[in-house]
């Protein structure tokens, strides 16, 4: 028996390549390749003329190889030829240093409102400041706008005039936090700006394709009458999260609840509502009188049908986007080929979307999609064929949602535990009630649709009785999530510790399909090399002790790590900020509780531990820290030449960094997010004239 037949799944053997080369691209971009490529694509034809002279079979390889080698290449190149400030004509060769730039664009996105608007412009015109030829630009910029009620709503396809200072956007200063940087680099924005509305006029609307302009239109359509018939905001929020895909509305409470569950995968429209729509679809169409070849094109063009106009209807977001093309992919090999290879379908649709867009391979939706469909495709046959069976039809469709569940959470493990650094213990539980739950809101909410356009009396009543259903879904998930133990968090697992744990999967599938002991022996010494890493890892963490200042906006957070044990030091820092700034350097410590915490101000003479607080000095273990506040000035009754380590400055502390060097001689200078920008880029001068470095966050160990 074979794992996968690679004769029958060419797209398989294309895309491997294909995607190493895009790795290669983001890993080390730069380096100029056109000469490589066009002698290796020289190279390829040369062997496929000789191929079709009968070359040798034994040298085969020599085609194989080449091909290869011409699909890494291509997709090194195709990912530098796809990144926008590579373009010729990339506004950025145009941006005054420190100065307002005028631009004009394409707004290309729905804007979202949050606690400013933002919005994503598609540049087209840049106007020099001295007056000269307007100039045409491409490139993305991500707009921050300050809305006020006088602001007029802004839309997909409006043609907009902005005068602002446009900035690279900022790298993720605190030690293992989300890179918001990076995350926008794989949507091609690599620029922001803010602005007042003031600084934004609109020139024209209507300028975007008319498709996507429908798609946003009958989305806002479908949100308001979502909103007339959910009044309470946490059904409301669910319901638009399940039918369209929009999960602005949701609370944090919610997205925790679902995130610890297992289930926030069910608040976005995806491949299991693509699939509930295709089941429903499916059966409707068996009980049509469809034979032959032409039954089968006509019932394949009415499901595509069906799924696309789904795909826009929800605003075509990326996650049903991949959807939609791997069920295209599977309906179109199943119409020509009658079975079609669930690999090849998925090598295939993959393949066809990285075309489309080669930064999808570094999104994480995209690949927990394509990895829970692997596992499904992979596990759930084999766990399915050695299944009970059940007597009643019910309970096997039961236990079918729950192999569904298992198998896709182990194609998705590895990546989970990597990205989100916790692992739900009652996934299969909630599964249930959310797949469940999904598919009967999923074709209700199909019909609420048509029953508000033909009989809105009866959809007030199904809108009631959704609305019940959502909340009692609700509910049950916070019951999930309140069992002891439900989520095991702070699990922290490296680039390289995903592909071990892959390796272990994969080798475990295999030696179970082949029934063959040796996949079973590399499984075991594939975990026994990730035991060991983590075990040493933990050693070292067992002796370590660090100091971690964090940027956090307008307040202070500083750690001090002892071993496995940490003490806090905060400012105006509230608890969502604290999480957001530090949660994952934290867990990567190997540390996810506190024995001792300190929650003082920082002038206040107090002693935890071994952690000593005294006027504007904190001793912690070896190191020494001066704190610089307004309130804790470094003045001249201070002794002189008083070395420490580090010197913080906080809250825009009016002194000069010679003053608090001539005080504090120091190894390192920190301002964190409690000082005002103005003050700190003062700083930041008067650091470039003094030769050293002011940095915003900082790790000492």
């Amino acid at each position: 028996m074979k794992v996968v037949n690679y004769r029958n799944t060419p797209y398989l053997r294309l895309i491997i390549p294909f995607c190493a080369g895009l790795f290669l691209g983001d890993q080390f971009p730069g380096v100029t390749l056109g000469y490589e490529i066009s002698l290796a694509l020289a190279g390829f034809l040369l062997l496929f003329l000789a191929a079709g002279l009968r070359y040798e079979y034994a040298a085969r390889w020599l085609f194989g190889g080449l091909l290869q080698c011409t699909l890494i290449a291509a997709g090194y190149y195709y990912l530098q030829h796809n990144d926008e400030r590579n373009a010729p004509h990339h506004f950025s060769h145009h941006l005054p240093e420190g100065q307002k730039t005028v631009l004009t664009g394409i707004v290309y996105d729905a804007p979202v409102q949050g606690n400013k608007l933002k919005v994503l412009l598609r540049t087209e015109t840049y106007f020099p400041d001295s007056g000269g030829v307007a100039q045409p630009v491409s490139g993305n910029l991500l707009l921050y706008i300050n809305t006020d009620s006088s602001f007029a709503p802004l839309k997909y396809g409006d043609q907009l005039a902005i005068q602002a200072r446009v900035h690279p956007v900022d790298a993720s200063l605190n030690p293992h936090s989300f890179d918001y940087r990076n995350y926008l680099h794989h949507q091609n924005i690599h620029y922001s700006a803010y602005l007042s509305p003031t600084e934004v006029k609109v020139l024209s609307r209507e300028h975007g394709t008319w498709i996507w302009a429908q798609a946003f239109t009958y989305r806002d359509r479908l949100l308001g009458l979502l909103q007339n018939y959910f009044t309470t905001q946490d059904e409301y929020a669910v319901a638009s999260a399940l039918l369209v895909g929009y999960k602005e509305d949701l609370s944090d409470e919610i997205r925790q609840a679902y995130a610890d569950t297992g289930s926030m995968h069910a608040l976005a429209v995806s491949g299991t509502h693509v699939g509930l729509l295709y089941m429903g679809l499916l059966f409707l169409l068996q009980r049509l009188p469809l034979y032959g070849r032409k039954g089968r094109i006509f019932e394949t063009l009415l499901a595509l049908l069906a799924i696309w106009a789904f795909t826009f209807l929800t605003g075509a977001t990326a996650s049903v986007l991949r959807a939609s093309v791997m069920f295209s992919f599977f309906l179109v090999g199943k119409m020509v080929f009658r079975q079609a290879n669930i690999w090849n379908v998925l090598s295939a649709s993959a393949f066809g979307l990285l075309l489309y867009n080669p930064h999808f391979l570094f999104d994480a939706g995209f690949q927990l999609s394509y990895a829970a469909v692997a596992g499904m495709a992979f596990f759930y046959p084999m766990m399915y064929k050695v299944s009970p069976v059940f007597r009643y039809k019910w309970l096997n469709e039961g236990w079918s949602v729950l192999l569904i569940g298992i198998t896709a959470q182990i194609g998705t493990l590895p990546l989970s535990l990597y990205y989100f650094h916790q692992f739900p213990c009652y996934f299969w539980l909630a599964g249930w009630v959310v797949v469940l739950g999904g598919a009967v809101f999923l074709w209700a909410g199909a019909m609420l649709i048509v029953l508000d356009w033909a009989f809105p009396l009866l959809a007030q009543w199904l809108g009631i009785a959704l609305s019940w259903m959502l909340f009692l879904m609700n509910k049950i998930i916070f019951l999930i999530q309140s069992i002891p133990g439900s989520v095991v968090s702070g699990i922290w697992l490296s680039a390289g510790g995903v592909v071990l744990l892959y390796l272990v999967i994969a080798s475990i599938g295999a030696g179970a399909a082949l029934r063959q002991k040796n996949g079973v022996f590399a499984a075991v010494v594939g975990l026994l090399i990730l035991l060991s890493a983590n075990a040493f890892r933990g050693v070292e963490q067992v002796d370590q002790f660090q100091l971690c200042s964090y940027y956090v906006n307008k307040g202070s957070l500083l750690d001090i790590f002892d071993g496995r044990n940490r003490l806090t030091l905060r400012e105006n820092v509230s608890p969502k900020q604290e999480t957001f700034a530090a949660q994952g350097h934290r867990w990567a410590c190997g540390v996810t509780h506190q024995v001792q915490e300190a929650n003082v101000p920082f002038g206040r003479d107090t002693t935890v531990g071994s952690i000593t607080l005294k006027g504007n000095l904190i001793q912690a273990g070896p190191y020494r820290i001066a704190i610089v506040d307004k309130g804790l000035l470094p003045t001249r009754d201070t002794a002189l030449h008083f070395p420490v380590d580090i010197i913080l400055l906080k809250n825009s502390a009016p002194v000069s960094l010679r003053e608090c060097l001539r005080v504090f001689p120091a190894r390192a200078i920190v301002a964190d997010g409690s000082n005002a920008r103005k003050q700190v880029y003062k700083w930041e001068r008067e650091a470039k004239d003094l030769n050293i470095e002011l940095r915003r966050v900082l790790v000492v160990e």
